[in-house]
């Protein structure tokens, strides 16, 4: 897992020198091919090294994000001919890609939560700084007051399972022995907020439509 990680952070450089948009989108994809090479267990996790792991579920998972950011390269072809900041665009979808890799491979609760919050900022960002109307601003806000307000349940979620088995590792996870129905809801309420539910759905129009 480690390699990916470094490959993507050396990819960084890149993003801020001179004509290197079509290598950067090469380099994404052929991470993409290199990382459907990898061999998985279908039950356990694999590719264990400290704090970080992969299942059939978060490999998948990873191979859609680096799917959806290189095609998200590929789509923004008209910023390069623009050169519309395309430097610090570039420099954004690889630390996007960068906290979804890690938010899908660690293996702490913690900081999964840290990364899924960390995956909010250069969201916000890309909405903000590459829509198309005034009103990506209110939809950035939007985002950004839904995705935090229901995530925090989550933290709490995470905290008193901490209090009350001593552990926050997902592996682990499978032993809990904890019936309550108040908590899974409070806990995965971060995740139904980015679905299009009745009463959380207001902010999901507004960031489709602004987003570049």
């Amino acid at each position: 897992m480690m390699k990916f990680l470094f490959m993507m952070i050396f990819m960084i450089p890149l993003c801020f020198m001179k004509n290197m948009f079509w290598l950067v989108q090469m380099v994404v994809f052929m991470m993409m091919f290199l990382f459907m090479n990898l061999s998985m267990s279908l039950y356990n996790f694999s590719n264990l090294s400290y704090m970080f792991g992969c299942d059939m579920i978060s490999f998948g998972l990873i191979l859609l994000s680096i799917w959806i950011c290189g095609l998200m390269l590929m789509a923004s072809e008209n910023l390069f001919k623009l050169k519309f900041y395309i430097n610090f665009f570039l420099f954004n979808i690889i630390f996007l890609l960068i906290m979804l890799f890690l938010t899908f491979s660690v293996m702490n609760l913690f900081m999964f939560y840290l990364f899924f919050e960390g995956s909010l900022l250069p969201t916000l960002l890309l909405i903000m700084g590459w829509g198309y109307q005034p009103e990506r601003v209110q939809a950035g806000l939007y985002l950004l007051f839904y995705t935090l307000f229901a995530s925090l349940p989550l933290l709490l979620g995470i905290f008193f399972i901490f209090n009350e088995e001593k552990y926050i590792m997902i592996y682990f996870m499978k032993f809990l022995n904890l019936d309550m129905y108040l908590l899974y809801f409070s806990m995965i309420m971060a995740f139904l907020v980015k679905m299009p539910m009745y009463f959380v759905h207001l902010w999901l129009p507004k960031a489709h439509v602004e987003a570049p």
